[in-house]
């Protein structure tokens, strides 16, 4: 398998953030919920969950150490297990008792592999991608062998902005290990580098390398949606959905796809009763912001604010977990929040920390609402620099470019957008429709 297919990207040889590597980003997109507009795109690579460890096995693995308090292998199957908990409880105390958990292991052993890549799962989980790549390559260094150890790595290089790297660090992972795991990451990245269809290709093998019904193959099927959806194929995007609620009629992150699809059609009524379905189960900020956006959309302006006021909460309780927070708030800040200097501030931090493609948006949309559209152009155009086809990206660069007076080059960006995905948001497709006309018209196009 070729990895990436577009020209910008180095070619590879082999013919994108949990085992463990599928864990790690089901609790990165979980904890953190990085989606923070409701057009979900390429902002963490989307790889599927193993099944939750249940309540028992935990139960089970405490019995164990209770006979015998040196077990190090226990200490780190209980920190994994209560991270894959975090999964069926939103707990998020139990990251901490997760890393007590690997810290004992280490303690006994320190070269117990499972405890150091946990302890890569969990920094990952709570966005210390720095963290994350010295566990990751503490594990390396002990046995270069294990694909979950590459998965950790590939995901705090993804996170860093660090794509060369990650590119050569998941061939090798594929190489080692052509499986769920590996496939999921090969579309992550290839969609970050603008190969739709690439994409599709590798979250479909993804697909067919898990047991049918499993969480794994819930995970992957839904994101096989989610990709239609982003190229605003509403009907293939609602087959793949309707398959995974086929066979687990509750799964939150399908029927947050649903919603999408209903919200395209125009179905608003239908779209706010299933978010707040969900969000009754779930409270993750990329349901609430979703649902605080069709309440604006739709004029009910007091319901939206209670949205939004809900996502500060949780994003609240995600910090004092000790979570870092602040790119997932920089562009929910930028977009929705009432002090544009305080916003960019906070998207500058995130910046600095991880220099991103969607942290550079995320900066630039800041500036943006801070009338700063020089250095928002700068920031824009950094966003764009891989060929990420995210109708999202392209929205803010066209708003930024008219707000210059470059009405050609603010014409091409929303016309690229729409054309990317003209469902990509109840709050800007409607804008970016707007702004296009009024281009076309200044240009004569």
């Amino acid at each position: 398998m070729t990895l990436l297919s577009v020209s910008r990207a180095p070619r590879m040889l082999r013919g994108p953030l949990f085992v463990l590597g599928v864990a790690m980003l089901s609790l990165v997109l979980a904890g953190t919920v990085r989606m923070l507009d409701p057009q979900p795109g390429p902002r963490a690579a989307p790889v599927a969950p193993v099944e939750p460890a249940s309540q028992t096995a935990v139960d089970q693995l405490q019995a164990r150490l209770q006979r015998n308090p040196d077990d190090a292998n226990a200490y780190a199957q209980l920190g994994l297990a209560l991270l894959q908990q975090v999964r069926l409880t939103n707990d998020l105390s139990l990251y901490g008792r997760a890393g007590k958990a690997f810290d004992e292991a280490l303690a006994r052993d320190p070269q117990q592999i499972d405890a150091l890549i946990g302890r890569g799962i969990l920094a990952a989980a709570l966005h210390d991608f720095r963290g994350a790549l010295v566990w990751a390559g503490q594990a390396w260094a002990i046995n270069p062998f294990r694909a979950e150890t590459l998965g950790v790595m590939v995901d705090g290089q993804v996170e860093l902005g660090r794509y060369d790297e990650a590119v050569q660090t998941l061939q090798k992972m594929v190489d080692l290990r052509p499986d769920l795991n590996s496939y999921s990451r090969v579309s992550y990245v290839r969609e970050l580098y603008g190969d739709v269809d690439g994409a599709l290709a590798a979250m479909q093998a993804a697909v067919r390398t898990a047991p049918p019904g499993s969480e794994g193959w819930l995970w992957t099927l839904t994101h096989v949606g989610h990709l239609y959806m982003n190229r605003g194929d509403l009907t293939q995007a609602a087959a793949v959905y309707s398959q995974v609620l086929a066979a687990r009629a509750d799964y939150p992150y399908a029927l947050g796809g649903m919603a999408r699809v209903y919200a395209a059609q125009g179905n608003t009524v239908q779209a706010i009763a299933l978010y707040e379905q969900i969000i009754d189960r779930l409270p993750l900020p990329e349901f609430v912001i979703a649902l605080g956006e069709l309440y604006e959309a739709t004029g009910q302006l007091e319901l939206a604010r209670r949205q939004y006021e809900l996502v500060d909460v949780i994003q609240q309780l995600n910090a004092a977990a000790g979570m870092n927070v602040d790119l997932e708030m920089a562009l929910f800040s930028a977009s929705h929040g009432t002090d544009p200097v305080a916003a960019v501030d906070q998207a500058r931090a995130a910046y600095a920390q991880r220099p991103t493609i969607y942290a550079a948006d995320a900066l630039a949309w800041a500036l943006y609402h801070d009338g700063d559209y020089e250095e928002a152009w700068r920031y824009s155009r950094e966003a764009l620099r891989l060929g990420t086809q995210d109708a999202l990206l392209h929205f803010h660069a066209g708003m930024i470019a008219q707000k210059r007076g470059d009405t050609i080059g603010a014409h091409d960006y929303l016309q690229t957008a729409l054309q990317i995905n003209p469902y990509f948001s109840p709050l800007y497709a409607p804008i970016a429709q707007q702004g296009l006309q009024e281009t076309a018209l200044a240009t004569g196009q």
